[in-house]
């Protein structure tokens, strides 16, 4: 072993060196160095804007899955930076014609990262509703059909009531969500509904109006009511838009009808002939605010 490595050393040794080794060498790197960084830059150019594409990409496949797939926006909400986008998503949307109607429902679900079984409860909650909604329409559209045939309509000139069911997220923070589910169909406007929904998203709890505003909340609930009918019938110089004298003689439980607006504000809602003439709509009145 000690004789080969001799032999190498001795051929290492007699090999010689050019003398412009060292230039020939700088050349070569600083062409190297040249021509890589043109290569580069270009390279990292071309990068860029394909980056730039496929986050753009990414950002618009995002939107779309999160409202397609509930199970990817479930996990999606597991991220925190974008979990809040997720908590109320369409979980299905769908259309349906019979011989009596033509529907269009929107069902929401509620995503939480915590709370399984409250979110659970929201959900079935939810879905009940829905599924009653639409089983009280199908009898009165059978009803209409069935009266339309026995007064003289002929069935070739029967037109199909049009149903429309959906929802609206009004407020929603750590500890609650406030929404509604709605009906609209082309009947009579009669039988046109909304149901509002305040649950505490801790314990699946409805909140309600007590809830919300306090013991006080009657007492609260008429002078801040009161105050908005005059401001309403002085702005349109009519004084018989509501009667408040029977407003403030009006009973009113903590279950009255209410949501929450974005901003916080306490709206609470009176049906159609409730507190004003059918014409006027469905009435509502700031009560209040959560911030209070």
């Amino acid at each position: 072993m000690d004789d080969k490595l001799k032999d190498l050393n001795k051929l290492y040794n007699s090999i010689k060196i050019p003398e412009n080794l060292d230039r020939v060498v700088n050349d070569a790197i600083y062409k190297e160095k040249k021509d890589g960084m043109t290569i580069m830059r270009a390279f990292n150019n071309k990068l860029f804007k394909r980056i730039g594409v496929i986050a753009a990409s990414c950002v618009i496949i995002l939107g779309v899955t999160v409202n397609a797939n509930p199970i990817f926006a479930e996990e999606i909400y597991k991220i925190p930076v974008v979990g809040h986008l997720a908590k109320m998503i369409t979980f299905r949307e769908y259309s349906n014609e019979n011989e009596t109607s033509i529907s269009k429902v929107k069902i929401p679900n509620v995503m939480m990262t915590d709370h399984k079984m409250v979110e659970a409860l929201i959900n079935k909650t939810i879905k009940e509703k829905v599924d009653q909604i639409l089983e009280e329409q199908a009898v009165l559209d059978a009803e209409y059909k069935e009266a339309y045939l026995e007064t003289g309509g002929k069935e070739e000139d029967y037109n199909k009531i049009e149903i429309t069911v959906d929802y609206k997220k009004h407020y929603v923070s750590e500890n609650m969500i406030s929404f509604e589910i709605s009906k609209y169909q082309t009947l009579a406007p009669a039988y046109d509904e909304k149901y509002f929904y305040n649950i505490n998203l801790n314990t699946g709890k409805s909140l309600t109006l007590k809830d919300a505003l306090g013991e006080n909340y009657v007492s609260l609930i008429k002078d801040r009511v009161t105050e908005q009918m005059q401001s309403r019938m002085n702005k349109n110089n009519n004084d018989k838009m509501y009667n408040v004298d029977d407003f403030r003689n009006m009973e009113i439980n903590e279950n009255q009808n209410y949501y929450i607006q974005e901003n916080g504000d306490i709206v609470v809602v009176f049906a159609k002939y409730e507190v004003a003439c059918g014409s006027m709509g469905q009435q509502e009145f700031i009560a209040g605010s959560v911030k209070n």
